[in-house]
């Protein structure tokens, strides 16, 4: 699926949802999910073709694979988190939004620890501090 398809698609729900939102609040908002579902599943067949490509132009660069690893788990954290927090607040549901960003920005910060660790020890080895 093309993004002028996935464009038009949203496009068509938004106008759609806007005038059922009188109507049915609740089916606007179910509309509006279902859409972005589409979407994501639209897309969803091209990640690993990206995840691929991303990991050979890193490893051709000499890039410690662990770390590549932990870019994509930090970037899926983030893509999933931001798409769940819309769906959340289109619903109206600010403060889980809310509470579900600040579990994703924890998460991410949990797996980049390892790099947090070893960002430490080649300060330390610069430093000469054991």
């Amino acid at each position: 699926m093309s993004i002028l398809t996935i464009c038009g698609v949203a496009v068509i729900t938004a106008v759609l949802a806007l005038m059922l939102r009188g109507h049915s609040p609740h089916g606007a908002m179910l509309m509006s999910i279902a859409s972005g579902v589409l979407i994501f599943l639209s897309v969803l067949n091209h990640i690993p073709d990206t995840l691929f490509g991303l990991s050979d132009l890193l490893s051709e660069s000499g890039v410690d694979p662990s770390k590549l690893t932990i870019l994509f788990k930090v970037m899926g954290i983030c893509y999933i988190t931001e798409f769940t927090c819309d769906c959340v607040t289109e619903a109206g549901l600010m403060s889980l939004s809310t509470n579900l960003s600040f579990a994703g920005k924890v998460l991410v910060l949990l797996s980049a620890l390892p790099l947090f660790e070893q960002i430490i020890q080649v300060i330390r080895n610069l430093g000469g501090i054991s």
